[in-house]
């Protein structure tokens, strides 16, 4: 399977697409790029994060699920692990290159062993393993992934230094198809209100409750249109050619604006 994700080689977004089955790799830039190679047919498939377990959602990803009408067909769970990566040892460093959100999940470890390094953001974990590997000195080190360190041949002085433990990040696979129902499913789908009033949020999970479907996240999102208005995304079990859905769906429909994000078989 041929897919776009983002680059360079080495980010979780590479490893995702690994583990998906990805036999060709079109590294992109952005988020938005992921999505423009899968719409232009450049390849047959899109693996980008969605949320993190501990910091939520990814907004260039619901940005693109908006603007894009393309399908989610796949999810996938990847444990997140940061790992510092040097030459030396930790009183030799002076200069660590890490990512924003790489930093701020390792922030007590810093803290506590690396109080007075030299921070160096990167715009992802594998531009601190590149930076790292490009620079042999004593002085410099990086937080990466295991995948990164192997690939960029680095060493690992300790592993797993995030602040905590149960760490994950979510990915979705976006394509052109939807997918077939198995029986152990998720629906991910977009509500724009088109009012903003009293009670519009319960009037939003209502249809739900009464049909018993189960949600599994709800997430909310600027509309970008006007202050005050957003829009709501939801996750909940099932397929939407399950009958309960598709009325529930057929409801909801007659009261807000619906865009079906799409079905696909659950990770968790």
């Amino acid at each position: 399977m041929k897919v776009s994700t983002l680059g360079p080689k080495g980010t979780f977004c590479h490893e995702t697409s690994l583990l998906f089955g990805a036999d060709e790799i079109l590294f992109k830039r952005s988020i938005w790029e992921v999505f423009n190679a899968v719409e232009k047919s450049e390849c047959e498939g899109g693996v980008v994060p969605v949320e993190n377990s501990l910091v939520g959602g990814v907004s260039q990803t619901l940005d693109s699920l908006i603007e894009f009408d393309l399908k989610v067909n796949k999810e996938y769970l990847l444990p997140i692990h940061h790992n510092l990566a040097c030459w030396g040892e930790l009183k030799d460093i002076e200069v660590l290159y890490s990512h924003t959100l790489t930093l701020s999940q390792c922030e007590k470890f810093v803290r506590n062993y690396l109080p007075k390094v030299e921070i160096h953001e990167t715009s992802s974990n594998a531009i601190s393993a590149i930076e790292l590997s490009n620079r042999k000195d004593n002085r410099y080190a990086a937080l990466v992934s295991e995948f990164a360190a192997d690939l960029y041949k680095l060493r690992l002085l300790k592993k797993d230094v995030q602040d905590e433990k149960l760490n994950f990040t979510r990915f979705f696979v976006v394509g052109n198809q939807s997918a077939l129902p198995t029986g152990k499913d998720r629906t991910s789908i977009l509500v724009s209100p088109s009012v903003n009033r009293p009670g519009v949020l319960y009037s939003v999970i209502k249809p739900f409750y009464d049909a018993g479907i189960d949600l599994t996240k709800i997430e909310s999102r600027p509309s970008k249109k006007k202050m005050g208005e957003y829009i709501f995304f939801i996750d909940f079990k099932g397929h939407t050619k399950d009958k309960k859905i598709s009325l529930t769906l057929k409801e909801l429909s007659s009261i807000f604006t619906v865009k079906v994000l799409g079905s696909y078989p659950r990770a968790y």
